[in-house]
């Protein structure tokens, strides 16, 4: 939804969404977004003690640890936690609300081991995984459900074509409650992407030698995969209009990609483009993908396969320079949450928020921490850079009235 008069811009107060989207079309560059990616559930915990008002539900407190708490609104049924508490105190816009899917073949979850510090268990997905109950982490995988061409074949005989028990339960009240929504919606993330899916449910060790060992089988894979999440999410696009899509991909480590130019374009660019072909029948306009470690020599490539921005931009990556090189890519994150920790001295702070002015100015720039902020980051050194960020953006504001 954005403003067609410009006029009117400054004297409207945007909600969530409005800013959003303006953001992205690169409508006007004096306008972002106030908003944080998200926190784990033990820095909230910790900041409670240290000073973080109150003024919300803090039921998240008694989740795990290592659990993540989304600085958004809420979809009934998207599995997030979410908390009100940091963005009442900061006035923060709403970050994407993940819309509530599922790609799993509908696997009942099975416990195998139970104590106070761990347990192992089978997930949805067919993954036996361990998570640890003490500090915060991404459970490791012990064994993936796909480990070739045989698998894959008998795991996906467990999908069924009755994409309609996908969705929401509430499915018919939901589509209309989200008409009049004032918040941004992202439909994708974990675990879908051309790369990281295949991984999620193979290793990368697997999936790295099948690129050279036996290729056709991950283009059957994808081939498989691509034409069930277009029939699946055809159902919700119809009925809901979505912000943003996001792709997770994961496929680089702080020296770069996992895979070549060559590969990427062989293995993964003709699902891109079918996939974007497909999104932009639903009039989708904000494709980005997420991706950690280095990403140079990736973002060309999803440039050229229709992608329209990234996330995060990791400290490994010169969010600067990347604005330089392609001025109309969208750009979400690039604050590096290590510039937080305890030891950190205010100029340090100081001097990463110039920088990131200077990005917002070229419009087209969403910017917070990247990925979910840790206990390392100090109550005292998140709200000074908060405020002073929220005084940045207010001041963008203010010049323009």
């Amino acid at each position: 939804m954005l403003l067609k008069n410009k006029s009117l811009l400054w004297k409207a107060n945007l909600n969530s969404r409005e800013k959003f989207n303006s953001v992205m079309s690169f409508e006007d560059n004096k306008i972002t977004m106030k908003t944080e990616f998200g926190f784990w559930a033990g820095t909230l915990k910790t900041w409670l003690k240290e000073g973080l008002p109150k003024t919300s539900d803090t039921s998240y407190i008694n989740a795990l640890d290592a659990k993540i708490v989304r600085a958004s609104e809420d979809i009934p049924g998207s599995g997030e936690l979410t908390d009100k508490n940091v963005l009442n105190y900061f006035n923060l816009d709403s970050y994407l609300v993940k819309f509530p899917f599922d790609i799993s073949p509908g696997l009942k979850q099975k416990i195998i081991e139970d104590n106070k510090d761990y347990r192992i268990y089978t997930d949805s997905f067919g993954l036996k995984k361990k998570e640890g109950k003490i500090t915060a982490g991404i459970p490791m995988v012990i064994e993936y459900p796909i480990k070739n061409r045989h698998d894959f074949y008998k795991y996906k005989d467990l999908y069924d074509a009755d994409f309609k028990k996908r969705l929401p339960k509430n499915w018919a009240n939901l589509k209309k409650q989200l008409k009049n929504r004032d918040y941004p919606i992202r439909l994708g993330g974990g675990p879908y992407g051309f790369s990281f899916f295949p991984r999620h449910l193979m290793g990368d060790v697997v999936y790295m030698t099948t690129l050279y060992d036996d290729p056709r089988f991950l283009k059957e894979f994808n081939d498989f995969f691509i034409d069930f999440i277009m029939n699946y999410w055809s159902l919700i696009l119809k009925d809901v209009e979505i912000d943003c899509i996001f792709i997770l991909e994961d496929m680089a480590y702080k020296t770069g990609s996992f895979i070549s130019g060559q590969m990427f374009r062989e293995f993964l660019t003709p699902y891109y483009i079918k996939f974007v072909d497909f999104l932009r029948q639903f009039k989708i306009k904000n494709i980005l993908v997420d991706c950690d470690g280095f990403i140079g020599e990736l973002i060309p490539l999803w440039i050229e396969a229709g992608v329209t921005g990234i996330f995060p931009i990791e400290a490994v990556n010169d969010v600067s320079e990347i604005r330089q090189r392609y001025p109309k890519l969208q750009l979400m994150g690039g604050i590096d949450k290590k510039f937080l920790f305890k030891e950190s001295k205010r100029n340090e702070i100081d001097t990463g928020l110039e920088k990131t002015r200077k990005i917002l100015d070229q419009g087209g720039y969403i910017p917070h921490i990247d990925h979910a902020v840790s206990e390392d980051v100090t109550w005292d050194n998140f709200r000074y850079y908060r405020e002073k960020l929220n005084d940045i953006i207010d001041k963008r504001y203010d010049n323009q009235k």
